[in-house]
């Protein structure tokens, strides 16, 4: 995945956009993927502005993002600008790794698989959370058609049409889950679909 945007530019309206995309089920499907997660230690990876901050007010957090600007309305104590191909900490640093809403926008997935891996302690869980297409070439038809109309409405309205236009080509840059994510090394990998149509997916790698 080549294009890349400038959330800087729309810092303060991206959590807006998941509620309107995911139809306002983003925080109960945070919650879901939140029951997936050991305790103990947390990296929150792409944490943005910390919108799952309510889901893991009883862990060991660390925030990290790529945009200071997000981080900068992030209410996670431990805040870390970084990149999820190049995780600035040592092997077996975490006992979960969480990424909600992010993984599309991630340049190198493999890199960022392995980097998580590697930060991971024996046992530790990879809860990902995301949106994709429907799986049904009609659904995912009338999902393109909503979410064009959608998210370039709001670029047009917010002046930050670019940023709105990579988000809506984001849902493309990877295949469907089920192909795109690989076991890898990881001892175990669950992919389960949610939502209207299935357009949402959550995916828990265990080490």
């Amino acid at each position: 995945m080549n294009e890349s945007a400038n959330f800087s530019n729309i810092h303060k309206f991206y959590d807006l956009v998941n509620s309107l995309t995911t139809l306002g089920f983003d925080k109960s499907w945070r919650r879901q993927a939140a029951e997936n997660l050991s305790p103990g230690s947390i990296l929150d990876l792409g944490s943005g502005t910390g919108a799952s901050y309510s889901d893991l007010k009883n862990f060991n957090v660390t925030a990290l993002d790529p945009d200071e600007k997000m981080l900068s309305l992030n209410k996670f104590d431990k805040k870390i600008v970084g990149k999820s191909e190049e995780l600035p900490f040592e092997e077996n640093s975490f006992d979960n790794v969480l990424c909600c809403f992010v993984w599309r926008n991630v340049s190198d997935t493999e890199k960022a698989l392995d980097e998580v891996y590697r930060v991971l302690r024996q046992g530790g869980k990879f809860v990902l959370l995301d949106m994709t297409r429907p799986a049904k070439n009609i659904l995912k038809l009338f999902h393109k058609i909503g979410t064009f109309a959608l998210l370039h409405f709001i670029g047009l309205i917010t002046l930050n049409l670019s940023e709105y236009r990579f988000l809506y080509k984001s849902l493309d840059f990877y295949p469907q889950p089920e192909v795109h994510l690989k076991q890898k090394e990881y001892s175990n990998l669950d992919i389960k679909r949610m939502g209207l149509f299935g357009f949402v997916y959550l995916a828990v790698f265990t080490k």
